[in-house]
């Protein structure tokens, strides 16, 4: 196994945010939202405090993205940095302080009295786009975004011989990293200077010039270790501009370290999809379309990227599979819940449960096996094809990675003739666009090569230092790497998406071709005689895919109703394995966070708004006793388009897991399902 990225967190030496504290150092206290929705009458602020912050002092709002029809058309309400006389979720920012001793501030922050006149909170998707009730004064039936995604040939409809539907409710899961958020930022009189726990060092810096109006080049970023993202780590977040408002205010350096209380209470939370999704077909198998809704429950506000959510799984709701139609209503819904946003998959798993329980549906209700109708319908191998909803899928092995799982799932039927088990395809989306930025230079002897993205678990040092060490022609051991910094590139993305092996490692192998071009000579005498030669490179990149099949096989005590996972199967086409280990690595614990949203994970709220869960436990977050079941691998290496050969990884496990496990659970219990996660009291009932 390859240590580079390994083994300084093996021997406790490696860096995390809250182990960096320099000197005369300040820390950063928030108050919150006891309650779920109300108006602010009165702030009676506490003493002892260096800086205190409320509404009135800060007086802006968090950056939201979206492409610009979205932005323009839809009823987008961004969050305010503190409450702005209204608060909208248990856990919204109301006012933040800052105080010398970080001990003092939990004291200190029961000082704090706020009046709120409370209102009855609208806490589910279903309630809120049906009610009055506005949360936000002008939005209708709190629906803040919704467009009709079609394409094709909607007229196909009228050849169905058969239709089948299905209603699911995906809950809201948080996403728990080891390490919650954390944010360091220090005003130096000329230049802030954040650090943090960043799954990308550029979007921190681009949202920090939108919400404070300071010119880019007067932004550093730099991440210190991350400790887990599953996405919550790659927007701005409030307490990050508070802090770098009390440092330009107090010329201090201010820390912020999240506690895991704050951050089972705060934006970003994922899924939380309600959808209902017909599908079309003849009686001999063929899929003719889909039609239905997508209803993404964002929160009290957009957040991040939530207003695209919508539409970016209806977009997907075809799947691997050829069909002559589609038509989808994408709806973003407000309730007075915490922001949602990515969580790992981001879409794709939600897309796949609603296409996969269709198909099995389907499967059932004109008597066909379940590989078969799957195999009359999927995209062929290295064919390019372009949905009805205009999203296009680049040549890979489709047919051979459903083939090579109908070997697995054949056996595993026959093994386990009394258990549940499924097959399902997907294709997953790798997001490569718009591109990722490198630069490598050689210096005294050695290479150095810098990365926009930076890792959070996917051994991107490793990873870096191997496609460079080919390209060039040395060792690894010649290569240092340096990532997940703003001063290092011009133009960097970061680390989501399943996109940095592919198009992180595409822009390295760019250029250090460039730099075997510009440097003319052999790379050994180069490393002698070319100090200071470097190239840097944009690679420019369009989205591809990752096709996938997997196979779970469940089985459920009667009595009790608990899950247990007997045993699972995974093919994917990774185009090529960069790091046997590494790829295993991503795909199992993707895996494990699928089943986990199947069987165990939940974000319950009392009929207040108040969340049930007050740890990583009550989250229902899997030990290691319910991670016991057996996962094979068999990876397939249909390359992609770009340097690299690669596809990503990093969200396949995930996306195959959810409707894997969901549809063996079925099976088992001989029970059509409707929401997840399924609980062991419902199994019996």
């Amino acid at each position: 196994m390859r240590l580079r990225d390994h083994l300084p967190k093996i021997k406790g030496e490696g860096v995390y945010i809250d182990d960096f504290t320099p000197k005369n150092t300040l820390y950063l206290f928030v108050v919150r939202s006891p309650i779920a929705r109300g108006v602010i009458k009165s702030i009676s602020k506490p003493e002892k405090t260096l800086l205190t912050l409320t509404w009135e002092d800060v007086k802006a709002y968090l950056p939201v993205r979206a492409d610009p029809e979205t932005m323009k058309s839809g009823k987008i309400v961004r969050m305010p940095l503190l409450a702005d006389s209204r608060v909208n979720f248990v856990g919204q920012p109301v006012l933040a302080f800052v105080v010398e001793d970080r001990y003092d501030g939990e004291d200190i922050a029961e000082q704090v009295s706020v009046d709120y006149e409370e209102l009855p909170p609208l806490l589910d998707v279903e309630t809120a786009m049906n009610s009055e009730d506005q949360i936000h004064p002008g939005v209708e039936k709190n629906i803040s975004v919704d467009k009709v995604i079609e394409g094709g040939q909607l007229s196909a409809k009228k050849e169905a011989e058969i239709v089948v539907s299905r209603k699911i409710y995906q809950n809201r899961i948080v996403s728990n990293p080891m390490e919650p958020k954390g944010v360091l930022v220090h005003w130096d009189g000329e230049n802030l200077n954040v650090y943090g726990s960043f799954q990308s060092v550029f979007r921190i810096r681009s949202d920090l010039r939108e919400t404070l109006n300071l010119q880019p080049e007067k932004i550093r970023v730099y991440s210190t270790l991350v400790g887990g993202g599953f996405g919550n780590k790659v927007p701005l977040h409030a307490e990050y501009v508070l802090a770098a408002i009390a440092s330009m205010k107090l010329n201090r350096p201010i820390k912020w370290i999240e506690t895991r209380s704050e951050h089972l209470k705060n934006p970003t939370i994922g899924r939380g999809v309600l959808s209902e999704v017909k599908m079309y077909a003849t009686k001999s198998g063929q899929i003719l379309g889909v039609e239905g809704y997508v209803a993404v429950d964002l929160g009290a506000y957009n957040y991040t990227i939530n207003p695209t959510t919508p539409e970016f799984i209806a977009r997907l709701v075809t799947g691997p599979y050829k069909t002559k139609f589609a038509s989808i209503r994408a709806i973003g819904v407000f309730t007075n819940l915490p922001p949602t946003g990515p969580y790992r998959g981001a879409g794709r798993p939600e897309a796949a449960l609603i296409h996969e329980t269709l198909v099995e549906d389907l499967s059932q209700g004109i008597g066909m096996d379940p590989v078969e109708i799957r195999k009359r319908n999927i995209i062929g191998d290295m064919e390019e094809y372009v949905t009805p909803l205009g999203v296009r899928i680049d040549p890979a092995g489709y047919m051979t990675v459903l083939s090579t799982a109908e070997i697995y799932y054949k056996m595993s039927k026959e093994k386990y003739k009394d258990k549940g088990v499924s097959i399902v395809v997907f294709t997953d989306i790798d997001r490569l666009s718009p591109g990722e930025g490198a630069r490598v230079r050689i210096e005294n002897g050695r290479v150095k090569v810098f990365v926009g993205s930076g890792p959070h678990g996917q051994a991107h040092e490793d990873t870096f230092a191997k496609l460079a060490s080919e390209t060039l022609g040395i060792k690894e051991d010649l290569i240092d790497v340096v990532m997940n910094t703003t001063e290092t590139v011009k133009e960097g993305i970061g680390s989501f998406g399943s996109r940095s092996g592919t198009v992180g490692g595409s822009a390295v192998i760019e250029a250090c071709r460039q730099l075997l071009q510009k440097a003319n000579i052999p790379i050994d005498r180069a490393l002698k005689e070319l100090n200071g030669l470097e190239v840097e490179v944009f690679y420019k990149a369009d989205d591809i895919f990752t096709p996938g099949a997997h196979i779970a096989v469940v089985d459920v005590d009667k009595e009790t109703g608990f899950v247990e996972v007997l045993k699972y199967y995974s093919v994917e086409d990774v185009g090529r394995e960069l790091i046997k280990e590494e790829v295993e690595g991503q795909i199992i614990g993707g895996i494990l966070q699928g089943v986990s949203q199947v069987l165990w994970e939940q974000t319950p709220y009392d009929q207040y708004g108040n969340p049930l869960f007050y740890s990583i436990a009550d989250c229902g977050v899997p030990t290691a006793k319910e991670a016991d079941y057996q996962v094979e691998l068999n990876t397939l290496t249909f390359p992609s388009s770009l340097p690299s050969r690669s596809r990503g990884v990093g969200e396949a496990g995930t996306t195959g897991a959810l409707p894997a496990v969901f549809i063996a659970l079925e099976k088992v219990t001989r029970k059509k399902l409707f929401k997840t996660p399924v609980l062991p009291w419902e199994i019996v009932s």
